[in-house]
């Protein structure tokens, strides 16, 4: 069985040649991991993580046609290309101030409401480097220490929300007027299994 510093090494080996979709599922598997790690695997997933923060920005960096001129500025087609790459919402990240471990994810409407969630969690007074983009409609912003410690971090979230099927919604319902027991059929199954 691969240990979890084999994981990262396999990941860091892979992430040269990962376009963008994989560079971010690559990121989600190592915040998976990350509160597993020891110390010494865990300083090598944050530089991970930063490599692979900057290997997507590179590629979604704003590209140039052979005249030179950005391609935003280029005359486009339609401008239903531009609405399909809207981001369906926002994640903003919390990092602990101590060591640097995820503590929290909260899923925000727009970039904005994400801008705002940090200002109200972040301390007011405190001494911060900000980092934020806007390319191709999408916005993110990185908020660290001066020393470099990440303590916040807003990016597109594209996934969507899940589909509920049947069964869920009428468990749901079920609580709603005070039968639990539907809501705990929904896991038996795997909690035998398991």
């Amino acid at each position: 069985m691969a240990t979890a510093a084999d994981t990262l090494r396999a990941i860091e080996a892979r992430a040269e040649r990962a376009i963008v979709q994989e560079l971010r599922l690559m990121m989600q598997e190592i915040l998976g991991l990350r509160t597993q790690l020891v110390l010494e695997d865990r300083a090598h997933a944050d530089s991970l993580l930063l490599k692979l923060d900057h290997l997507e920005r590179e590629q979604v960096s704003v590209p140039r046609s052979e005249s030179g001129m950005p391609d935003f500025l280029m005359p486009t087609l339609s401008l239903t290309v531009f609405e399909t790459s809207l981001p369906k919402a926002y994640r903003a990240y919390f990092y602990a101030h101590d060591y640097g471990d995820l503590e929290d994810v909260v899923t925000v409407e727009s970039f904005d409401a994400g801008v705002q969630l940090v200002r109200d969690r972040l301390a007011r007074d405190g001494d911060y480097v900000i980092t934020a983009s806007w390319i191709k409609h999408r916005g993110e912003m990185t908020v660290a220490t001066p020393s470099g410690m990440v303590l916040a971090r807003i990016e597109a979230d594209d996934s969507g929300t899940p589909m509920t099927q049947p069964v869920v919604l009428d468990a749901c319902d079920a609580l709603r007027t005070g039968d639990a027991s539907r809501i705990e059929q929904l896991f038996g199954r795997m909690l035998e299994a398991a």
